[in-house]
């Protein structure tokens, strides 16, 4: 192979998934880009023959990447987000929020949106870390709530533990700024915003925002503020182009993400890259989506441009911009637009459009 050629593990995974990673790679196999996509096994379609949608050749395959390429999560793909995610050590979680013009936005001067949601992704309260409140009972009788009520005292149910530390604050706090410095080298404000909910959790999201707030002031360059997350919430909706580098908590930036995703066009316009590990994933944020699996109908978009991200993680910038541009296009011209964007292009339809722009 070709030292130039990048190779790139491309995995449909379970319901729409499939459908989007084909077409996306369609477009990077057409466009002539110095890639090797490689298509092994796996998702909700190979279960009954391998008895896993991850076979062992598959983690090989993705072990031995430069990057994957990940299209939907179902219950069968499961073992797949896990082991890129979090058995990789994929710590930041990647969702721009960019406005491409002709997309369907749900406010009125949608024009000039451009933020950048960095969600811390191993820690918080995802994955679940979960029990029978017995065991808390059992193991901390001492440890009273802010209330003054033991474990015991709610009787029988369920907890689930978020985690905070230092070490992952402190990753995700430099990664941060390092991301924030590229962007305004590229005419962005280099400005941080960290997410929040101190007045109920004083001791874990102080820790993070202390260590990010140090952080950021090592870049006199960079600017910070900080806001709780309910109070996030909204003025996403009132101020969403006050924002540049948001970084967030785990579930926090799951919820408000796909809230910011409505701002630009949907989630069929969302992409993601979840970075940090040897080996990276891209992903749309979307879900599998299994009512529309199969019927040609579903954006593309959300996976081509997360496939934008990948290539500038692989240092293929020539080739993500021309990528983007030709998405951009497609928008601005409006004839090849899905049902969600208020066209009536198939899946495959709006990546040939897409790629007819990229020659």
């Amino acid at each position: 192979m070709d030292k130039k050629r990048k190779k790139v593990v491309a995995l449909g995974g379970d319901g729409i998934g499939p459908e989007v990673v084909d077409a996306t790679c369609y477009v990077l196999e057409h466009a002539g880009f110095e890639l090797e996509i490689v298509k092994p096994p796996n998702g909700e379609a190979v279960v009954e023959k391998y008895g896993t949608a991850f076979p062992e050749e598959t983690r090989k395959l993705c072990d031995a990447a430069d990057a994957v390429l990940f299209g939907a999560s179902a219950v069968a793909s499961q073992t797949t987000m896990i082991y890129l995610r979090w058995l990789s050590d994929n710590y930041v979680n990647i969702r721009p929020m960019k406005y491409y013009p002709g997309a369907v936005s749900c406010v009125k001067d949608p024009s000039g949106i451009d933020l950048v949601f960095l969600r811390e992704n191993s820690e918080g309260l995802i994955p679940g870390r979960e029990g029978d409140l017995s065991l808390l009972a059992q193991r901390l009788p001492e440890y009273r709530d802010p209330l003054g009520k033991s474990f015991a005292d709610y009787g029988e149910g369920k907890f689930a533990v978020r985690i905070v530390s230092k070490r992952g604050c402190e990753r995700m706090a430099k990664f941060a700024c390092e991301f924030a410095l590229q962007r305004k080298k590229k005419g962005r404000p280099g400005k941080v915003t960290f997410v929040h909910k101190w007045n109920a959790f004083p001791e874990s999201d102080r820790l993070f925002e202390r260590i990010v707030r140090e952080e950021v002031a090592k870049h006199p360059e960079l600017s910070y503020d900080n806001y709780l997350v309910d109070d996030m919430a909204r003025r996403l909706l009132r101020y969403p182009k006050d924002f540049d580098v948001v970084v967030i908590d785990n579930m926090f930036g799951d919820i408000l993400s796909d809230e910011a995703s409505e701002l630009v066009g949907g989630l069929g316009i969302a992409p993601s890259g979840n970075v940090g590990a040897k080996v990276p994933y891209f992903e749309s944020i979307a879900g599998s989506a299994p009512k529309y699996a199969g019927k040609n109908v579903v954006n593309p978009t959300a996976t081509i441009l997360s496939a934008k991200l990948m290539l500038d993680y692989l240092g293929m910038h020539e080739e993500a911009t021309a990528l983007e541009t030709a998405v951009a296009a497609v928008y601005r011209e409006g004839k090849s637009l899905t049902y969600d964007q208020g066209g009536k292009a198939s899946t495959t339809e709006c990546a040939e459009a897409i790629l007819k722009n990229l020659k």
